[in-house]
């Protein structure tokens, strides 16, 4: 290799060799130079910074020594208080009000009287965790999870403990922990100190010197405590420099790397707290004297070689310098230095993969689209569009709403529960797929119709048309009609179909919706797998209000109680809504068939069967009324009483009664702070006894209930809302959102933000 060098060096012409020859000799001198005096200045600086390193690390450890000193004395003088341990030991409250006051009194006197400011937070352990601060809200504490982190911490019986700045998330203060009394292990209270890592800055002095030397203090953990960059606080050492070794006391531990950065680093080890004192500095600043001798004698070769180089340089041509300029304004350098060669086949590159890159966010767009148009459809639903809103979202969309009239259809399942049965969740969505390919296909034709599924076994259909006369309505019933009879051939369900009023407006669909799904309610009198017009809706039925429903509810719910007055005065007043409106006999018996139908399930929820109870075919004994009064009389008089005699016989055990209770006030209370305390508070019990009691009657934990509950409200609300994600967690009793992602992915596998993206991409 060296051979074949020789030889090609021969073989240059004699101007090259010359100036080979030049550059050599003209460079050598000023280099050998420069580079000696550079390193004799490095080696001169060098043993300054050692002797400044070793002089900061002293002054810094007496400092700090002096802070660690007065900020445990601190704390022992408030722990010890007996002012502290009796409002500890007696808990907050207006009946302690004097030891508070006396409490807070100590404490403002040993702030005001101490060198380094800090605040304090005390928590009342066997108070429910109350937290009294002379600084913090309750929110900014609860934020601050100070529990949390002391039983992350683990501190051994008494022992106080110290949580450097930045240990954990959110907790931007140096804290220092102490068990209140100060022999109690943690049981009773717990002093908090919160110390500002720049109250600790102003204290001990400046954390940064000459020559760019910094100063790092890292505890017994390895863990930094105190750095003029704040971020660093609460950091492994091994995180921050690397490789972190830490030698004996004035031992050198040499070269560094901090963030890509070299450094020099000096250690000393103190003897009181086994803290370790690092002093830092950037191996540039070090180099710097000998950097600049070495840029002086680089500089005056530059020259000698652009000297040179641009006699060189005179016969280069001009006529590729448009192609190269356009080429690095365009191109990345790295593509550049990547394909060295001709500059026009670049940039015929570089346009190519611009076009594809057009192609691809086209793409990504279309494929969207789905998503937003059922977007602005869940949004029209919830009334929360204007028409300028609407126009605005169609055209970014690219709706073409048409059609001088508007009408709501709803399609949906018949026996939802079976639907759910029959189809596990994963092919619901397939399902749902095909219905609304089945349902576009069917309403195809008209000006305008969308399609979508706002929650499980629904679908609505958003149909346009031109007039809202007999033949557009008689339009609509048919396909309505044609849509049920192909579910009926191609699927396992039966469906209903009601057809709302023609609206005026897109941005009306809300309300259409509502009376649609109304409408649907009328299966229960009128019979499954029906199509329900609004225009052909019995008239006496749709004068019923929809408090008659609720009217229904409240009787089923006071027999099944035993609440024979309550559910007498609630049953004369639903006969009286029946006579007011005027139904139909079929209609009225309808209605009744569907209560006794409602007390029969939650009779057998309980293993009682009505027909046992009664000891008669209470429908046929039903049909067989002549009127309202003498179904009044015999519902009120022998049904009523029979049901409540044999629900005492059989009644459920009263711990049974408690459990549904708690369960019950637990669905109501879902969005707030629920827990076993509270629910134990609530119903006058032990938290050890409902725990017990809740576990054996219900097969599950309290808290693993709860947590159902809410993991299932959430999946509810994810899949068939646009609520955001925070809304969602605060509505379920979660604190944050951190939290609330946290234990949904641990419960469904995945993030709340993918959840939703999955149901949307699998409902179409």
């Amino acid at each position: 290799m060296m051979n074949k060098r020789i030889r090609r060096f021969a073989k240059l012409p004699f101007r090259r060799k010359l100036l080979l020859y030049s550059l050599v000799l003209s460079i050598l001198p000023v280099l050998t130079v420069g580079l000696l005096s550079s390193y004799f200045a490095s080696r001169s600086i060098q043993r300054e910074v050692d002797q400044n390193h070793q002089y900061m690390l002293n002054q810094m450890q007496v400092q700090l020594n002096q802070f660690t000193k007065s900020i445990h004395t601190n704390s022992i003088y408030i722990a010890t208080n007996l002012s502290v341990e009796k409002s500890v030991k007696e808990g907050p409250g207006i009946e302690n009000l004097s030891a508070s006051l006396e409490m807070n009194e100590t404490i403002r006197r040993i702030r005001s009287t101490s060198p380094v400011r800090f605040n304090v937070s005390i928590v009342y352990k066997k108070f429910n965790n109350f937290t009294y601060s002379n600084e913090f809200s309750a929110q900014q504490l609860a934020e601050k999870r100070l529990l949390t982190i002391l039983d992350k911490m683990k501190p051994q019986e008494n022992e106080a403990i110290i949580v450097p700045a930045n240990t954990f998330d959110d907790q931007p203060e140096m804290l220092l922990y102490r068990p209140v009394p100060i022999q109690s292990a943690y049981t009773e209270g717990v002093l908090i100190l919160h110390v500002d890592p720049q109250d600790i800055l102003q204290f001990v002095g400046s954390m940064e010197h000459g020559y760019g030397t910094r100063v790092l203090v890292a505890d017994e953990h390895n863990r930094i405590v105190i750095s003029s960059n704040r971020g660093e606080m609460g950091k492994s050492l091994d995180g921050v420099i690397r490789p972190a070794k830490v030698g004996k006391s004035g031992e050198l531990s040499g070269k560094v790397m901090i963030e890509g950065v070299s450094y020099k680093v000096q250690t000393e080890k103190s003897a009181t707290n086994d803290w370790t004192y690092i002093a830092i500095t950037p191996t540039k600043e070090l180099t710097a004297q000998s950097h600049r001798i070495q840029l002086t004698t680089w500089i005056v070769i530059g020259l000698q070689v652009l000297l040179w180089a641009s006699i060189a340089a005179l016969g280069t041509s001009r006529m590729y310098v448009p192609i190269q300029r356009l080429t690095e304004k365009l191109m990345p350098r790295q593509r550049q230095e990547r394909n060295r060669g001709d500059g026009l086949a670049m940039l015929g590159d570089y346009m190519e993969q611009l076009a594809d890159a057009n192609r691809q966010l086209h793409n990504r767009l279309n494929e969207q689209f789905p998503y937003m148009r059922q977007g602005i459809f869940q949004q029209l639903l919830r009334g929360e569009m204007s028409e300028r809103e609407l126009a605005m979202a169609a055209e970014h969309a690219n709706i073409k709403l048409q059609g001088e009239y508007v009408f709501v259809c709803v399609a949906e399942a018949d026996d939802i529960a079976a639907f759910q049965r029959t189809y596990r969740e994963k092919d619901r969505s397939l399902i749902h797929y095909a219905l609304l390919k089945m349902m576009e296909e069917t309403f195809h034709g008209v000006p305008f119709s969308a399609v979508f599924t706002p929650k499980t076994g629904q679908v609505v259909m958003l149909i346009g048309l031109d007039s809202d006369d007999a033949d557009a309505k008689s339009l609509l019933r048919r396909r309505a009609d044609e849509a049920r009879e192909h579910v009926r051939t191609y699927f396992r369900f039966a469906i209903s179909v009601a057809i709302g009023s023609p609206l005026s407006s897109f941005t009306e669909i809300g309300k259409g919706y509502e009376e649609a799904v109304a409408l649907l309610s009328h299966r229960f009198i009128l019979g499954e797998d029906m199509t329900i017009a609004a225009d052909e809706a019995d008239e006496g039925l749709m004068r019923l209000s929809r408090e008659t429903g609720e009217t229904q509810k409240r009787i089923v719910h006071h027999v099944f109680n035993g609440n024979m007055d309550d559910s007498r005065e609630q049953l004369g007043q639903l006969v009286s809504e029946l006579r007011q409106a005027h139904v139909k006999p079929e209609t009225a018996m309808g209605l009744f068939s569907y209560m006794l139908g409602e007390l029969d399930y939650m009779l057998q929820q309980t293993g009682c069967d009505i027909r046992q109870a009664t000891g008669i075919d209470f429908y046929r004994k039903l049909h067989g009324l002549r009127s309202l009064p003498e179904l009044e009389r015999w519902l009120a008089s022998e049904l009523f009483p029979a049901v409540k005699a044999h629900l005492e016989i059989e009644a459920v055990s009263k711990q049974t009664k408690t459990i549904r209770e708690v369960m019950s006030y637990v669905q109501q209370h879902l969005d707030d702070e629920m827990t076993l305390q509270k629910a134990a508070d609530r119903f006058q019990l032990s938290v050890s006894y409902l725990s017990k009691l809740f576990k054996d009657e219900s097969g599950v934990n309290f808290s693993e209930f709860v947590l159902e509950l809410r993991m299932n409200k959430a999946r509810d609300w994810l899949e068939h809302s646009d609520m955001p994600i925070k809304d969602i967690a605060d509505k379920i009793g979660y604190a944050s959102v951190q939290n609330f992602n946290r234990v949904f992915k641990q419960w469904c596998g995945v993030p709340p933000g993918e959840f939703r993206k999955e149901k949307r991409l699998s409902s179409g």
